[in-house]
């Protein structure tokens, strides 16, 4: 194999690595949680620290007109979350099983009373 050949296969792998495309999921749903148990921010805390979890975005869900994180027994906040689903490659990638795993994960956390999904699951390629 000519050496011209070879710098051309080279070039042409190093640039599919490079625009090799990664995938995400969004996922958002509403949580409610009781902040007299624990603070807010210790809840989200552990959401984050789940596997495959990367972002979460919480915005504050007003019911009552009145909503504050601090001693509510029913705080109610809209998550946005993103999901790496490389930590489930062994699992044969991320389904609807890993899926449930992690929202009864969620649902499991101290001082979560609830996590509903309110959009379907997005899969975007970044």
């Amino acid at each position: 194999m000519k050496r011209s050949r070879l710098l051309q296969i080279i070039k042409e792998e190093i640039q599919n690595i490079i625009k090799e495309e990664s995938t995400q999921y969004n996922v958002e749903g509403l949580l409610l949680t009781n902040t007299e148990e624990r603070p807010q921010k210790d809840i989200l805390s552990d959401i984050r620290s789940l596997p495959g979890i990367t972002i979460v975005t919480p915005k504050d869900y007003d019911l009552s007109g009145e909503s504050s994180a601090f001693s509510n027994p029913n705080y109610y906040s809209i998550l946005k979350i993103k999901i790496d689903p490389h930590p489930y490659a062994d699992e044969g990638g991320f389904k609807s099983e890993q899926l449930q795993r992690l929202l009864d994960d969620i649902r499991g956390i101290k001082g979560v009373r609830n996590f509903k999904l309110s959009k379907s699951v997005e899969k975007k390629t970044v």
